[in-house]
């Protein structure tokens, strides 16, 4: 059937490593949901549409977490549409999968900028959790917790729900959902400025995800534990995890965590006065994060660029740049993680006093609306070329 409608032009088949895929113009879309809608066998014909794309999504957790992980991200990036549909009927029929698949489609989700959308079914689901057993209530509460580090919302709700993650820990039955909810809640006590705690977390997760086939998660618990390192300016110890983190990533081949590791060796660098191998290393980051199309490692490197800039005497490029971050974090629903805000807020209060303030809300505010390859030009643009603003 479907090979004849290809023969007439109704649809096009693409055959994809996740199985075939039927596209078709807009106008036989519309047409096909008219004709569906009148239906009698409506509601379940989207029940199994629902169930089918919850199954592929549950097929992808494992390579989500593991070597094949871009792939699968990219699987399911073409099927998002059929994915959020999926997400919409079960919040408004049967609620009851979605924290297991929320759990699974948050690692596809922060790979490709969809956290914003995310975040607010997860918040239609979150008024459920107390109704959960203790597996999904979990789930839900790690998804939260973990959504919140990453995207624009409340301090005092992500520090709330990590408490009630905290409290489930010794009901955690699964070895994987323990240690990332140790990981989740080590980010989380950042916020009120606990960096000794953090680091207690983080390196409690590692030791129990060093147990278990988890590359991708260790890889970030070892990263994490060298970012707050560096925070609390145990440098060398930083400079231990963090090339251990490097090593990790190509080991198996994970281009998106190598560039997150090259990016804060970089800025460890900076933080100790290294500026020559500190521009060296982000210039590498910045490569490996646009190849990656990892906006969280641009805007990383761009805030560090910033303050590189900043102390070699050009008050106006680091606005910019600064800008430029801030600009590229908004436009994905991105925040600052908890470690960086203080960092950054301290950095902009500076290059606010160095400029006329007029001109660093100028520059800032020109910068927030550069694209990402107007972004990468202002890097590269050579040093004492001056700063363009309007």
């Amino acid at each position: 059937m479907s090979e004849a409608l290809e023969r007439h032009s109704l649809i096009q088949l693409d055959r994809t490593d996740l199985g075939p895929r039927l596209r078709m113009l807009e106008t036989v879309r519309a047409f096909v949901a008219e004709r569906l809608a009148a239906r009698p066998d409506v509601a379940e014909i989207k029940r199994r549409h629902a169930d089918h794309y919850q199954a592929l999504a549950t097929q992808a957790d494992r390579p989500l977490r593991g070597l094949d992980q871009d792939h699968w991200a990219e699987g399911l990036e073409t099927e998002a549409g059929n994915l959020a549909a999926a997400v919409e009927w079960y919040l408004a029929n049967n609620p009851g999968p979605l924290p297991h698949l929320f759990r699974v489609l948050w690692m596809y989700w922060g790979l490709r900028d969809h956290l914003g959308e995310a975040r607010t079914w997860i918040d239609r689901l979150l008024p459920t959790a107390d109704s959960l057993d203790p597996q999904a209530q979990a789930e839900l509460l790690w998804t939260t917790v973990v959504t919140a580090l990453e995207v624009v919302g409340d301090d005092v709700a992500a520090l709330a729900t990590s408490q009630r993650l905290a409290s489930l820990l010794e009901r955690i039955q699964d070895p994987y959902l323990h240690a990332v909810s140790q990981l989740a809640m080590a980010g989380i006590s950042a916020i009120v400025g606990d960096f000794d705690g953090a680091l207690r977390g983080e390196l409690v997760s590692l030791e129990e995800l060093r147990g278990q086939d988890e590359p991708y998660w260790t890889t970030v618990a070892v990263l994490t534990a060298g970012l707050v390192e560096t925070a609390m300016g145990r440098h060398d110890a930083a400079l231990g995890h963090l090339h251990e983190a490097r090593d990790l990533a190509e080991r198996f081949d994970h281009a998106g965590l190598s560039a997150w590791a090259q990016v804060q060796l970089g800025i460890l660098a900076l933080v100790m006065g290294q500026l020559e191998e500190a521009r060296a290393l982000l210039d590498e980051g910045l490569e490996l994060s646009l190849a990656t199309h990892s906006t969280r490692n641009v805007t990383l490197c761009l805030t560090a660029f910033a303050q590189l800039a900043f102390v070699e005497g050009d008050g106006e490029r680091a606005a910019l740049l600064a800008g430029a971050a801030e600009g590229l974090r908004q436009r994905v629903g991105l925040r600052a993680w908890p470690l960086q805000r203080q960092g950054e807020a301290q950095m902009v209060a500076q290059f606010r006093q160095a400029l006329d303030v007029d001109r660093f809300d100028q520059v800032f505010a020109a910068g927030a609306r550069l694209n990402r390859r107007e972004v990468v030009a202002a890097v590269r643009e050579p040093r004492g070329a001056g700063t363009a603003a309007s």
